[in-house]
């Protein structure tokens, strides 16, 4: 029996029982890496604000807000980040807290989700 539960538990772990993940955005490339940073974006007309934390940050959800300059739902923010890399969420209306859907690149956030991902190069030439 303990063989048969062993076998059977191995085979939902490699069938990947809950389905392929949701398929990205038409586009999705993640933040844009620019000269000193990142340009980060988030699409939702329907949000009141938007935040970004990460380990860059403390995850702090009060320090670092998006802008929607013209009402349009297309949030942007320009982080200023070196090298390296970085976990990250976005905060929406202060109670969602999301992974970029824009980005493919993620890691688990130890609380059952994921954390998006960015990588900064050391060397990046513009």
């Amino acid at each position: 029996m303990k063989r048969f539960i062993t076998s059977l538990l191995l085979i939902l772990i490699l069938s990947g029982c809950g389905g392929p993940p949701p398929p990205l955005p038409p586009g999705a490339v993640g933040p844009e890496i620019v000269e000193d940073g990142a340009v980060f974006r988030y699409h939702d007309p329907s949000a009141k604000s938007v935040f970004l934390v990460g380990d860059f940050n403390n995850w702090d959800a009060t320090l670092d807000p998006f802008n929607d300059e013209n009402g349009d739902g297309e949030w942007t923010l320009f982080y200023p980040l070196l090298p390296g890399t970085y976990s990250y969420k976005f905060v929406v209306d202060a109670k969602r807290w999301i992974p970029d859907p824009t980005n493919p690149l993620s890691e688990p956030d130890g609380f059952d989700g994921d954390n998006s991902v960015i990588k900064v190069p050391e060397a990046y030439n513009l």
